[in-house]
């Protein structure tokens, strides 16, 4: 009984999936530098006020600010600035993904196709980046934070918004959506094959 060439393919996709991760997260100081150095660059050139430096370090991208902190029980007396963090993998993981449904099509792979997918999913680890940054500034940091900013309540909304996009829906589906735009045929020519064999 010959296999259905849609089942095929999430075969060989679930196979090449787990390759491409191991890789991904070892050499992830080279999949996620464009992203971080992009974020780094946008976050700086919009907030200049209060970002003072950006530093990726031990795969952890480290922002900054001159954003004072309240005095908490048990704190020495002083003022204390706040540092951002984020782990840029947790925005980045879509392009292994992209990959491995490049891997696992049956057609002969064209490179640049995948290069050009891994360059246009960067803005979409970047903006997953930069609302984290901001979500911990106008939301997880309080309202003493969000008052030195000047974030109005809107603002404030559309951050929690952006950050929900970027973090539950882009990582995910950007590189489904890309592949896909990338091979518009595959699909319905794996769904014809698979009827032509039952007849």
């Amino acid at each position: 009984m010959t296999r259905n060439p849609l089942y095929k393919f999430l075969l060989k996709a679930a196979f090449w999936l787990p390759v491409c991760l191991g890789f991904w997260y070892w050499k992830a100081e080279w999949f996620n530098g464009p992203a971080v150095m992009l974020s780094g660059w946008i976050m700086q050139s919009l907030f200049p006020n209060w970002i003072e430096s950006v530093e990726w370090s031990q795969r952890i991208l480290n922002v900054a600010t001159t954003l004072k902190l309240g005095t908490a029980p048990g704190m020495p007396a002083g003022e204390y600035a706040l540092v951002l963090e984020v782990n840029p993998l947790t925005y980045s993981f879509g392009l292994p993904l992209f990959v491995a449904l490049f891997l696992a099509g049956s057609e002969t792979i064209r490179w640049h196709k995948l290069v050009l997918g891994a360059l246009m999913l960067i803005p979409f680890q970047t903006w997953g980046i930069c609302f984290d940054l901001l979500k911990q500034v106008a939301v997880d940091a309080g309202p003493t934070i969000s008052e030195q900013t000047g974030f109005s309540a809107w603002k404030i909304e559309g951050i929690a918004l952006g950050y929900q996009f970027g973090t539950l829906i882009l990582p995910a589906l950007a590189p489904i959506g890309l592949w896909l735009a990338f091979n518009p045929r595959f699909i319905p020519m794996l769904v014809l094959e698979g009827a032509l064999r039952k007849l």
